[in-house]
């Protein structure tokens, strides 16, 4: 079975074969291929990988075989826990990503709406156009993980709201790794012009050990990517709850059109390593994004997010606010990346990075920057801290009676107010709380 690190064009044929994809979907793994074999593995000398080691994961796992052509079956209820938990009784379309397999169930509101909810590889027959177009519009093969997921992902996922449709309820998208060995999801969210949605990717995985004893039972090689039409808006979150034993690089990035609107929450707390580029193009005149981010980091963990917010037409706005927690020998970095083209005339953009240490050995990287090539800016600035619990508010807290423990957890609690209290979505703000709260617990 092939690996990442042996992956042969033979391969990508085979696994499209497989898949009963159509010749153009081969061609387009085939060109993402060419570029794969072309660009060098990434090492520590490159500055993207410059705080995240690459030999972290796992290269020589064998990639996961998907079952062959089939008619689609129905996604399963998603799990008890989650950002998907809190509203999985009022779905309006579930797509379960297993492995290298792939189920999907659509209401039969959202369907008569015109709501598409089904696997990339079904969708590439039965809705080629959309596909088509989007596929790679966003997230491309420039990068050599980026392409090694365009060339040979596995189980895939294809999200299509069409133009002025409103979705009240949100869509979920489940991607779970329940065995040893390399995962290529790929998740593509397309919104017509003036449609409204929201969509939950929750990723989960195994935390037991294995036979062998490895550090890391999968690594996940994933893409996230949405295009959205003029004026949509798109309401994403992206919740990483992998086990210890799962290594996940992902490329997380939003199009945006004209007047549109890219909001999107990242939610990180659970795997070894998580490597992860939450970018956003926003492409075309009034567009807009907001990049909100929360992460928790224990004994062993190493996170990243590195993001690049790209401001590639004029009247285009930003907001990114990202906080993390880190405990034990955590490591977490976070790189923000501003760039304003010479074009991109009267731009607001603003980014901020908080980082608190509850441990002796944890340890934090944090890096805003900003790349103006224009000097036509309404506003653009960054903000940066590491720091740790002040002592003198933990004080006040337990002088009216609240156990020192307790008081610390409020504390943590409501450092990460400022990015929680913006998610007006059904179930996440809960769900994030009572995630922050059982990890500050543990």
């Amino acid at each position: 079975m092939a690996t990442l690190a042996t992956l042969t064009e033979s391969d990508v044929i085979a696994l499209s074969e497989r898949l009963g994809e159509p010749a153009w979907l081969l061609e387009r793994r085939l060109e993402a291929y060419k570029a794969f074999a072309d660009l060098p593995w990434p090492d520590r000398r490159v500055e993207e990988w410059r705080y995240t080691d690459p030999a972290r994961f796992d290269l020589t796992r064998p990639v996961l075989e998907p079952p062959a052509a089939a008619p689609l079956a129905s996604a399963p209820a998603p799990r008890a826990e989650g950002v998907v938990a809190a509203v999985r009784d009022r779905v309006a379309a579930h797509v379960a990503l297993t492995g290298a397999a792939a189920a999907a169930t659509v209401t039969p509101a959202a369907a008569a709406a015109g709501v598409v909810a089904t696997s990339l590889s079904a969708a590439a027959h039965d809705h080629e156009a959309a596909v088509r177009d989007a596929l790679g519009a966003a997230v491309g093969a420039e990068r050599k993980f980026d392409a090694a997921n365009l060339a040979a992902f596995t189980a895939g996922a294809f999200v299509h709201v069409p133009a002025d449709v409103e979705l009240a309820d949100p869509i979920a998208v489940t991607v779970a790794v329940t065995a040893d060995g390399t995962a290529l999801p790929r998740v593509l969210v397309v919104l017509g012009a003036h449609a409204r949605a929201q969509v939950y990717v929750d990723h989960h995985g195994p935390d037991s050990a294995s036979s062998a004893g490895e550090a890391g039972a999968a690594t996940v090689v994933e893409v996230v990517e949405a295009v959205l039409g003029e004026g949509a808006r798109l309401d994403l979150v992206t919740a990483q709850d992998w086990g210890t034993r799962v290594d996940h690089v992902g490329a997380h990035k939003g199009w945006v059109g004209a007047n549109a609107v890219h909001h999107h929450l990242e939610v990180t707390t659970g795997g070894r390593t998580v490597y992860l580029t939450p970018d956003v193009r926003l492409a075309q005149p009034g567009a807009a994004a907001d990049l909100l981010g929360v992460y928790l980091t224990g004994a062993g963990q190493q996170v990243e997010h590195r993001s690049l917010i790209h401001h590639d037409a004029s009247a285009t706005t930003s907001d990114t606010v990202y906080k993390g927690a880190l405990a034990g020998d955590g490591v977490a970095s976070w790189y923000g990346n501003i760039r304003i083209e010479p074009h991109a005339k009267a731009t607001a953009s603003d980014e901020t990075n908080r980082n608190l240490i509850l441990s002796d050995d944890a340890r934090a990287n944090s890096i805003p920057f900003l790349e103006i090539l224009c000097s036509d800016v309404v506003r653009c600035g960054h903000h940066s801290s590491v720091g740790q619990l002040d002592r003198l508010q933990e004080f006040y807290l337990t002088s009216r009676g609240i156990p020192p423990a307790e008081a610390r957890r409020l504390l943590v609690l409501g450092f990460f107010a400022e990015v929680v209290e913006r998610v007006d979505l059904p179930g996440v703000k809960d769900a994030v709380l009572a995630e922050v709260a059982a990890r500050i617990g543990a």
